[in-house]
């Protein structure tokens, strides 16, 4: 009985390595739209988007006027742990003054691992040209952003800022 249980486990775990490939699962999920429609121009959308994003304390990596594309960063430091949130906007005309803003953001976290290599004599004294110590980062995990309370803050913020009022 326990043979047959043991077999059942590893065909199990077998079969379970062999799982949906990610691309298949990609288009079953659903999608998560993060998209906005502006009475104003591409090129307004895109300033007032940029200025919101800027303003926010995110550092402007790339931004492509001609794309309608914008990635801001923002990176904070919890102990050990260094955690990215990257921000993309896509701003795509629609009409004459219709233009439609998605926005997606990706929460990186990366943890900080020391090693030190020096090299004592006695236990007590360090000896020279002994190593040092040695930082690792590590990425732990990477995660869509799905509150949908976060952008639409930032979508209202943009609009305030593209009607000329101040965020």
């Amino acid at each position: 009985m326990k043979k047959m249980a043991s077999l059942f486990l590893v065909i199990s775990f077998l079969i379970a390595g062999c799982a949906t490939p990610v691309y298949r699962e990609a288009l079953k999920q659903s999608p998560a739209v993060n998209r906005e429609i502006f009475s104003f121009s591409g090129d307004r959308v895109f300033k007032a988007a940029s200025n919101v994003i800027y303003s926010r304390g995110f550092m402007l990596e790339k931004e492509d006027r001609d794309e309608g594309f914008i990635l801001g960063k923002k990176y904070f430091k919890r102990g050990h742990k260094n955690i990215v949130l990257a921000l993309q906007a896509k701003i795509v005309p629609e009409e004459a003054d219709k233009t439609a803003l998605y926005l997606s953001a990706v929460e990186t976290t990366e943890n900080l691992y020391v090693a030190d290599r020096t090299r004592f004599f006695l236990f007590i004294i360090p000896l020279p040209g002994g190593g040092g110590k040695e930082a690792t980062t590590i990425k732990e995990g990477e995660k869509m952003i799905e509150d949908k309370r976060f952008y639409k803050t930032l979508f209202s913020l943009i609009e305030k800022e593209v009607k000329g009022e101040r965020a």
